[in-house]
């Protein structure tokens, strides 16, 4: 293939991955990632499991 020929529609796509793949080196690590890369994989199960637990309060109105 040479510089004057149109590219083919394979061939666009395949750059087109190869671009994205590049791009995708570049993202900053998640949130969990770096929870986890900072306190390490069980305490941030822990922390991660607490907060997303129902925080509702139930039961208000039996107390009185």
């Amino acid at each position: 293939m040479n510089a004057a020929e149109p590219q083919t529609r394979a061939m666009r796509l395949i750059l087109e991955d190869c671009a994205r793949l590049n791009s995708l080196e570049n993202v900053e690590p998640t949130a969990g990632l770096r929870l986890r890369q900072a306190i390490g994989e069980e305490l941030a199960q822990l922390l991660l499991n607490a907060l997303a637990g129902d925080h509702r309060r139930v039961g208000l109105g039996a107390a009185s």
